[in-house]
C-alpha cells in the first residue's frame, strides 16, 4: 500500500503495460495541472470561484486516478 503513496524505484523490466501506465500517469499529470491552472485563472479574475472549487476537486481526483493507473499497470 505505501507504494501508492510513494513509488519504489523505478524498474526498467515493466513491460508492455508498464509503459502504458506510465504513459497514462503522467498524460493525467499534465493534463490535472492545466485543469488547476484554469482553476486558479478563474478564482484570480474573480470570475467563477465555484467553477475554481469544482475544477479544484477535478484536477485533484485527475491525479489520483493517473496514480492508480500507474499502480495497477506498471506495479510502482
Amino acid at each position: 500500500m505505501p507504494n501508492l503513496i510513494w513509488p519504489r524505484a523505478l524498474s526498467p523490466d515493466v513491460g508492455a503495460p508498464g509503459i502504458i501506465g506510465r504513459t497514462i500517469h503522467w498524460l493525467g499529470v499534465v493534463m490535472a495541472c492545466a485543469i488547476l491552472l484554469t482553476a486558479v485563472g478563474f478564482a484570480a479574475d474573480g470570475w467563477s470561484t465555484t467553477d475554481a472549487i469544482w475544477l479544484s476537486v477535478i484536477a485533484i481526483a485527475m491525479a489520483l486516478a493517473a496514480r492508480g493507473v500507474r499502480f495497477l499497470l506498471a506495479r510502482e
